[in-house]
């Protein structure tokens, strides 16, 4: 099986369990791809590293169709900056936590080598995808988690935001994020939207620090199309896609809807309520100890 390797960077006190991984990798018979960015990272901050057999790639283009596994290396913000990799080809990604919270990246050290085997179940993730007149040349239409807009200067942003092209009440906000149902634990979880099983087909609307006592988040259909505007004093605003952002000029509308494309993850070790419980700490309360 052709298997890519992916990642970013990696803290010297993740060496061991990284070189654990990239051990169990090279001893297989897979033919392996190695992120090149990641690479060099790795002999630069371990010299003696090597990697026998591995052919480097450094773009969506350089993975073979046929790649039949992505390992990404790190933490839930690696595996959101995989994603651009994969998007529209049949390559599942699994995620190895080097990082801190891990809730993308769920699968064990141990576990590796039925993956390379391919012994693994897969399911499908919503994408998201932008549509926008001001995105740069290059840049990645798709997000997995959300798409944001967001103030760049002091004042807050006035947006107007159309579902199905049906308008919802205007409102001031530091800005406001589109998230799916794999994003509902993060950003989205964070200023206050709802948490989503993943399988949900949903779209989640979620104002980023609203300056009205009465607007909430809303869930709508999948199916739907939303439409963000927005009026500011400043030039220009930040629009993002998971962890990559640029900046959209004043007036200026995006568009988004989910994706015809999923995204397809390594099924997670724990479940969903699992997860839940033991990294977001939910319900946790110290007189249940007592």
């Amino acid at each position: 099986m052709k298997v890519a390797i992916f990642g970013r960077t990696v803290y010297k006190a993740s060496l061991p369990k990284l070189m654990e991984v990239l051990k169990i990798v090279e001893d297989s018979s897979s033919q392996v791809y190695f992120y090149e960015p990641f690479f060099r990272h790795i002999s630069q901050i371990c010299p003696s590293f090597s990697f026998k057999g591995a052919e480097l790639f450094s773009s969506a283009g350089e993975l073979p169709e046929d790649t039949g596994l992505l390992l990404s290396l790190g933490g839930d913000g690696t595996f959101l900056s995989s994603v651009p990799l994969v998007v529209g080809r049949e390559i599942p990604v699994a995620g190895i936590n080097f990082g801190r919270l891990g809730f993308l990246t769920t699968s064990r050290v141990e576990g590796i080598s039925s993956l390379l085997q391919g012994k693994f179940k897969t399911e499908k993730r919503t994408l998201l995808k932008m549509n926008c007149s001001s995105m740069p040349e290059g840049f990645c239409p798709y997000a997995l988690n959300e798409f944001t807009l967001q103030r760049k200067g002091p004042a807050v942003l006035e947006l107007e935001i159309k579902v199905n092209g049906e308008p919802i009440p205007r409102y001031m906000a530091d800005g406001v994020l589109i998230a799916s149902a794999t994003g509902s634990t993060a950003y989205s979880m964070s200023a206050g939207g709802p948490i989503v099983m993943p399988g949900c087909k949903v779209l989640i609307i979620v104002p980023i620090a609203p300056h009205n006592l009465n607007i909430r988040p809303l869930v709508v259909s999948d199916s739907a199309t939303i439409e963000v505007g927005f009026s500011t004093r400043y030039e220009d605003a930040t629009l993002s896609a998971d962890n990559r952002s640029f900046s959209i000029p004043d007036g200026e509308k995006a568009v988004f809807t989910a994706s015809s494309t999923d995204l397809e993850i390594v099924s997670p070790d724990n479940s969903f309520m699992e997860a839940l419980s033991s990294k977001l700490y939910w319900g946790a309360d110290w007189r249940n100890s007592i």
